[in-house]
Order: C-alpha cells, then structure tokens, then sequence
C-alpha cells in the first residue's frame, strides 16, 4: 500500500514526546503534520486514505496518561496504519503499548510498528539526563525506513498489523504521583501561559499562580511553558529522596527499542 503523507497526534508534557514524534515524522520524508493534544480544549483530528498515522504519548506509570486516551479515542481512522511511540524514562513502559494499541483499534486504526524511546526522566530529572541521544534517534529513524517497507509490501493494513504487542489486561494501575506543579506567588506575572497550556485545566487562567493540585497530572508542561521559571514541582526534601531512591534502583542505562 501507499502512503501520501504522515500525521503525528502528539500528548507531551516537557516537550520530549513532541520533538521525538517531529523526528520520525521528518524521517518517512513525505508530507508530515503534527497535531498537539496536550492542552485543554485541543481537537483530534481525522484521517484520509492513503495516511499513516503516529501516536506518540509518555508512559505515566506504565500507562498511557488519561487525557491523551480521551484524545486519542475522539480520532477517527478507516483501517489506517499507525505507528505507536512512547517515551519512558529509563524505567520500563509495562502496559503503555497495549493500552494505546486497544484505543486506537476500537477506532479505525491498524498498529504496524512500535517504539520505545528512552528519555529524560520529567519528574525524576536526575535519570536518562541527555536522551533521547543521538543513538535513540537513529532507532526512531530506522522505524521509519522499516514501516515504509513493510507497507509496501502488503494492500492493506491489516496484512501488516503488528500481532505482538507488550502489556497485560487489566492493566497496571496508577493513582499518580504526589509531586504536583506549583507557582512561586513572587515569581509569576500572571501571563495565563501555563493555564493556556495545562491538559487537565488544573491551573486558574484568572490567577495562574493557583494550581488544583487534585486535578494535576503532574506532567510539567507548565513549567516548561513558564517564561519566568517561577513554577516547580512539591515536594522539597521527600521529592529528592525519591530522586535519589529512583536513581539507585534504574539509574542504569537502557535503550530505545523497536515493534515490528
């Protein structure tokens, strides 16, 4: 079969996710499109024949964070290839593959191929400082050569579904972290572009030095939107420990890998 052009659904929190998904996009070499679902309010869009999509989201926990699913689940394929990336960091991905590939299939899309990308630890900062590297973007760029071929080779996706797939039902579970995003009320000048950019619309857009940190998915996305620096994760001397207890227990290197 042949594929026109390549559109990326893309949930990132620091950014990681976004720019790995920006590297296999420009590695298919055909028109590409990348659809950011983080923030609030973000639209999912709709496949033509002839697409190949990528659904690209961080492993939270081992799992796929709750609102890219109810994203993700709003996209609508015709037995549209896909290929699933997620990023982990340095920990291990557990159900985050299979929880993506059941989503998608219930919606008009085929899993063809998979990665895994190591990447800079969001909370655990102290973990995979560096990657994804030059060495797991050569893994990404490989997907890319790899998916072309093998769709090539078949009329539709479905001769090429990738039938093995990681992951156990139900799937793990996760209640989240207790390290949750907060302003420094001195630092912040109120600007709204952390509110403007939260995916769960914890932060108050009317004073964003506020933060619902029930609602908080801890994804630090506004702290990366924060021109200021002024926000930051709780947590103090417990968050340094688990930094610290975190490191010791899968401090050790590993690799990106691929599904196909």
């Amino acid at each position: 079969m042949k594929i026109g052009d390549v559109k990326a659904i893309v949930f990132s929190g620091a950014g990681t996710t976004r720019a790995v998904a920006e590297r296999m996009g420009a590695a298919f070499g055909l028109p590409f499109k990348l659809c950011d679902i983080t923030p609030q309010g973000a639209d999912a869009p709709d496949f033509r024949v002839g697409e190949l999509a990528i659904f690209a989201v961080p492993a939270f926990g081992g799992r796929v964070p709750a609102p890219a699913l109810e994203r993700i689940a709003a996209c609508t394929g015709d037995e549209t290839p896909a290929v699933l990336m997620v990023t982990y960091g340095n920990r291990a991905v557990d159900d985050t593959f299979l929880e993506l590939a059941d989503t998608i299939a219930e919606h008009g899309f085929v899993p063809v191929a998979g990665v895994a990308v190591v990447a800079h630890h969001s909370l655990m900062t102290n973990v995979a400082i560096g990657r994804p590297d030059e060495e797991d973007f050569q893994v990404v760029d490989s997907v890319a050569r790899d998916v072309l071929a093998k769709l090539a080779a078949v009329s539709r996706a479905g001769e090429a579904e990738l039938r093995e797939i990681p992951g156990s039902r139900p799937y793990t579970p996760y209640g989240g972290v207790p390290f949750k995003a907060q302003a420094d009320e001195s630092l912040c000048i109120a600007c709204g572009s952390c509110a403007a950019q939260c995916p769960v619309g914890a932060i108050d857009a009317e004073n964003p030095s506020q933060t619902d940190a029930d609602a908080c998915i801890s994804c630090t996305r506004c702290i990366a939107a924060c021109p200021v620096q002024a926000r930051a994760l709780s947590g103090g001397d417990m968050l340094e420990s688990a930094r610290a207890g975190f490191a010791a227990q899968f401090g050790e290197p590993k690799e990106s890998y691929v599904l196909i």
